[in-house]
């Protein structure tokens, strides 16, 4: 095993200095980068300190010789505002029999910002020794962060708890703390009883679990880790307390806000309250999906007159990843006319978000609201037809920018066209922005490199990476039917250690594209800041490890074609999040990484530089799930049941099922087209539970 670790060490190491340069260094790697604060939380190591760390790490050398090692790289690139401490257990009390062997863990230490020096020392002094008190040094560990913010528990240990309480309760009790405060664990060469026990206080204290064989390994979990820790998935908005009932509800202008889920399946509902006649009102409802919860999220998101007149609904699309997201939508557009629509012309409508009856996944979660308002046009004549299926042009590359991925909107680092790269974790969710404009569309290539040695080895056989598209309101918005796409054109890729070439497009921003039957058109009908998404499967026995990956972003068109009218010179209002840019003239639009079909192969990979093997993540959306007759069964039904209700502009709102993941094989495959998708069923009652 010594010799299988030493032949694998230099291409690992070259891996762990891309991640850590990668994270650490993307926030000053040019202004293309909008990305937000990322040391805005605080963060503490709690390390095993017991006997039993004097054992082998595997790979020659101790485990606490491996944990000095790991931490010591990882502490020297943490971000210089980070605040940080550090608290170990088992350090000063050699037997179980001894006064105060159950209660032995001392903050070494305290949580700052500029006590990188004292951490490294600490670090060095840091000796096997006693027992393994792993449930008080976690209480003790809440109390060192405090009671509000962003804040995380690292624990890292490798072994059982040898003392009472039992860790996985005080996971919980830590929990109930705040949905701000979460524990992930590093298994340091554990198995049976410890592992499982590991497991449970990631579980019970919504965090992540990895394994960890040896220094590298343990590394790898460290420094993925520690950098989540200022990158949690947030939610933001002006906080908002929806009502039981319509009467008493809030009264909402079009913004940015954010609620909770209740403990029961109660619906909350908010008055909207419309600012221009004949305006269409967008609402869309987004949060983390539970970790290990169901794809299918069965929570309602409907918008309604105040008489009860339904005007449009969808379930939340959920997608993939340990810290996953679901998002849902509703509109008050309809294609249809009819006199006197109450949906296009009243006052206020009533948004009700309904947790379903699978609330008690989601009890407590909470969720961000994101209002558009967008006045009517004065015509539609002189407007270009709705967007018909894009064809990929293929992209050139250029050398990739290092880069910090989001993990939710808020933090999603803002792309203009080029190429980026970072690395990704089975189970991770990274999220980036790019602005479209009228006339405008977007392409996305992911390109992971061929692997050998540990990497290969930690793929281990077949894994799939989900890519997806998302609107500046939530919908999922990847063209279904675009031709010749790298990886074609369906959003879940197989990924073996030969590496994969993905590529995702929407259809081009155009105004009467929401007339179209599905997200892909109603999604791109409004200019704004539209989302990549990128995941990886994670098995239940991973270890820490990080995947290469390229992203190439690209803008076809030309930017203010197509530019609607609006009724006396109104402009769109909308949430903080969402408010799309000011237009740029096609003089001012990059042209890097925008693709004018001389560069690159049609399908082939985007070349970078030659130092620049590896690459950033993108995408995570996860594939149409099920077998292809029925999703197409399904499809034909939901057309078959939309509204045949006419109104002043909009169509209803998609409906949004969750797809489900492939569960022992690869997507199916079309021979010409992507996998069908479901029609928009916005208009339609939904059901009842």
């Amino acid at each position: 095993m010594t010799a299988l670790q030493g032949h694998r060490r230099p291409a690992v190491w070259a891996l762990l200095a891309i991640t850590l340069t990668a994270i650490l260094t993307g926030l000053t790697t040019g202004t293309a980068l909008a990305d937000p604060d990322p040391a805005s939380g605080k963060l503490v190591l709690v390390l095993d300190s017991s006997g039993s760390m004097k054992e082998p790490a595997g790979d020659g050398q101790t485990k606490i010789a491996a944990a000095r090692t790991a931490l010591t790289q990882v502490v020297t690139k943490l971000p210089p505002t980070a605040e940080v401490g550090l608290r170990v257990y088992g350090a000063t009390v050699f037997k179980r029999t001894q006064p105060g062997a159950c209660t032995d863990t001392q903050l070494t230490v305290p949580i700052g910002t500029s006590n990188r020096p004292q951490l490294q020392a600490a670090i060095t002094k840091y000796k096997p020794y006693g027992e393994t008190p792993i449930g008080y040094a976690l209480q003790q560990a809440a109390k060192d962060l405090g009671p509000s913010g962003q804040r995380t528990i690292v624990l890292v240990s490798d072994g059982e708890a040898t003392c009472a309480p039992d860790p996985c309760v005080v996971a919980q009790s830590i929990a109930k703390q705040g949905i701000d405060l979460k524990i992930d664990v590093v298994g340091f060469r554990v198995g049976g009883k410890a592992r499982t026990q590991l497991q449970c206080v990631a579980r019970e204290g919504r965090g992540d679990y990895y394994d960890a064989d040896s220094t590298i390994d343990l590394e790898a979990g460290l420094d993925r880790l520690s950098t989540r820790a200022f990158r949690p998935f947030r939610i933001s908005g002006t906080p908002v307390q929806g009502a039981p009932q319509q009467e008493g509800a809030p009264v909402l202008a079009p913004g940015h806000y954010s609620d909770t889920f209740g403990v029961d399946d109660t619906s909350k509902h908010y008055l909207i309250k419309r600012t221009m006649t004949g305006s269409t009102l967008r609402a869309g409802v987004s949060f983390r999906r539970p970790s290990g919860g169901s794809f299918v999220i069965q929570t309602e998101v409907k918008l309604n007159t105040l008489t009860g007149e339904q005007c449009g609904w969808s379930y939340p699309r959920a997608f993939d990843g340990d810290q996953g997201l679901a998002t849902g939508t509703a509109a008050s557009w309809s294609k249809y006319k009819k006199k006197n629509d109450e949906c296009a012309e009243s006052d206020q409508l009533v948004l009700t978000v309904n947790p379903g009856k699978d609330f008690r996944e989601i009890k407590g979660v909470p969720y961000e609201l994101r209002i558009d308002e967008e006045p009517p046009v004065d015509s539609t004549t002189s407007l270009p037809a709705p967007a018909a299926d894009p064809v990929w042009v293929p992209m050139a590359g250029s050398t990739p920018r290092e880069i910090v991925p989001g993990s939710s909107f808020p933090d999603a680092p803002l792309l203009q066209p080029g190429s980026y790269k970072t690395t990704l974790m089975p189970g991770e969710l990274q999220l980036y922005k790019v602005k479209a404009d009228w006339g405008q569309r977007i392409q996305a290539q992911i390109t992971v490199p061929e692997m050998a040695g540990a990497m290969a080895e930690a793929i281990d056989g077949i894994r799939y990476l989900d890519t997806a598209l998302i609107s500046p309101i939530g919908e999922d918005v990847y063209a279904v039917f675009a031709k010749k796409v790298p990886g074609g054109s369906y959003t879940k890729a197989v990924l073996t250690k030969r590496g994969l070439v993905k590529a995702v497009t929407t259809k081009e921003v155009r105004y009467l594209n929401r007339n179209g039957a599905n997200n892909q058109d109603t999604g791109t009908s409004t200019p704004g800041e539209y989302y990549i998404a990128v995941s990886l499967t994670r098995k239940t026995d991973d270890k820490a490890f990080a995947i290469p990956l390229t992203l190439t972003v690209g803008l076809q068109g030309t930017a203010g074609t197509g530019k609607p009218e609006y009724v006396d010179g109104a402009t769109p209002v909308s949430g903080d999040s969402i408010t799309p840019s000011p237009t740029a003239s096609p003089s001012e639009t990059p042209s890097n990484g925008s693709g004018d079909g001389n560069n690159t192969e049609a399908g082939g990979p985007v070349q970078g530089s030659a130092d620049s093997g590896d690459g950033t993540p993108v995408g995570l959306i996860a594939g149409l799930g099920g077998g292809g007759l029925l999703l197409l069964l399904l499809g034909a039904f939901a057309v078959l049941r939309l509204r045949k209700k006419p109104a002043t502009a909009r169509p209803a709102a998609p409906w949004q099922p969750a797809q489900q993941p492939y569960p022992n094989q690869p997507p199916p495959q079309y021979p010409n087209q992507a996998p069908p998708q479901y029609p928009n069923q916005g208009g339609q009652q939904p059901p009842h539970h």
